[in-house]
């Protein structure tokens, strides 16, 4: 019994501590992100407190296993000059132990599977719902090989570029978003040209969606922080899926920012789509 004490207690002191340093690395990263990957969106917070639940559990339990070896080692070694046989008396099996580990791990894993899982993931189907995501901004998303163009219907834009005229994703923070996500080229819409399955996949948001051809598919998600791709590399847009030989460049830059920004670059991007059809007008003209 003595023993089982002492065990208990050098566990308390070390766990502790350890639950101490993992509770504070936990605590060290953006948004409190710590060991787990930048996250700016709400369903990448789900994942994220899944992951610190279960990394505090399994410090703890990672402590117990290390005190009961070292213990252990030390306490019942033979000792220099001493036989085996005048060690202090040892058992090879404990019914009262096992039966306990046992128990203790059908608990574990029970809790495990009813949080963080389960509620975990009733916590993404229920941001899934399109009651949930009222006043969403509706962001059409078209995969083709090897480009990701985005409209916005509400505002009439037709394809959102920056001022190189590269493809850009711009969200406002803490607003629903609905993207409407399919696979076809609505430059050349061809109809006997065999689209590929794309991956639509934002590392910071926490999730990704499968694009595939003939089918409109739908992702809702509420952007959580002010951020960008050049403040984080994880904040972009990324291909998953294998789609050919462009697929490692098939990716877009990601711009999360204030309502008024927004409306901002709304009204810049109305600005340059019309001078843009106002040149091809010219152009068409002279042709």
């Amino acid at each position: 019994m003595g023993d089982l004490v002492a065990v208990f207690v050098i566990w308390l002191v070390a766990g502790g501590l350890a639950e101490w340093a993992t509770v504070s690395w936990i605590n060290s990263g953006p948004w409190d992100s710590g060991p787990y990957f930048y996250v700016a969106s709400n369903l990448g917070t789900v994942g994220l407190h899944a992951f610190d639940f279960l990394l505090e559990f399994a410090v703890a339990i990672f402590m117990l296993v290390v005190v009961m070896i070292a213990y252990s080692a030390v306490r019942f070694r033979v000792r220099r000059g001493e036989r085996p046989s005048q060690a202090p008396s040892q058992s090879r099996y404990n019914g009262t132990f096992v039966g306990v580990w046992i128990v203790g791990s059908i608990v574990l894993n029970l809790l495990f599977w009813i949080h963080p899982t389960a509620s975990g993931l009733e916590a993404v189907y229920a941001a899934q719902l399109p009651q949930n995501n009222k006043n969403a901004l509706i962001v059409d998303v078209a995969a083709r090989q090897w480009e990701w163009i985005f409209s916005y219907p509400q505002y009439g834009i037709q394809q959102a570029v920056n001022n190189q005229g590269f493809d850009a994703l711009w969200l406002p923070v803490n607003r629903p978003v609905e993207f409407v996500l399919k696979s076809y080229d609505p430059a050349h819409n061809y109809e006997n040209i065999d689209y590929v399955i794309h991956s639509f996949w934002i590392p910071a948001f926490g999730v990704k969606e499968d694009v595939v051809p003939g089918q409109t598919r739908y992702l809702y998600l509420i952007p959580t922080h002010i951020t960008s791709t050049k403040t984080n590399e994880m904040v972009r847009v990324q291909c998953a899926e294998v789609c050919g030989g462009g697929h490692p460049y098939m990716e877009a830059d990601v711009h999360v920012v204030t309502p008024q920004a927004f409306a901002a670059w709304v009204q810049h991007q109305k600005h340059l789509q019309a001078s843009i059809l106002n040149l091809e007008g010219i152009v068409g003209d002279e042709s």
